[in-house]
């Protein structure tokens, strides 16, 4: 067994691994399960990456919000418009990132609801 380079994306994958890791890519004979725990973790993967984006947006937010309230001296003045701009672009990308996530894990309870689940696929899911 040695390490190879996937032709695909050039990450460094066993030789032995029927697919890579990182992109799917068929190295050889892949079986449906394969395919099937692939596709499980790969959804696992963005599920929990759009979870640290949603809180990357809520933290651009408060970021916002402390940004308006030193701007205005504790909101006994006016402020200026970049803090509601930032705030404004956070809330619409939150909007965004949650969408995402709740139509993955849609995709999710989709696939936890297929009959005939091997044990290395629910541990993906």
């Amino acid at each position: 067994m040695s390490i190879i380079s996937c032709p695909a994306c050039n990450k460094q994958i066993s030789s032995r691994a029927p697919l890579c890791n990182y992109c799917g890519f068929q190295m050889g004979e892949v079986t449906e399960q394969d395919l099937e725990i692939f596709q499980a973790r790969k959804l696992r993967d963005t599920i929990y990456r759009l979870n640290m984006a949603s809180y990357l947006v809520i933290t651009v937010f408060i970021a916002g919000f402390g940004w308006y309230w030193w701007e205005s001296k504790g909101f006994s003045q006016a402020s200026g418009m970049g803090p509601f701009i930032l705030m404004g672009l956070a809330a619409m990308a939150y909007l965004v990132v949650r969408g995402m996530l709740f139509r993955s894990r849609q995709q999710r309870k989709a696939m936890r609801a297929k009959k005939q689940m091997s044990k290395d696929l629910r541990r993906n899911l």
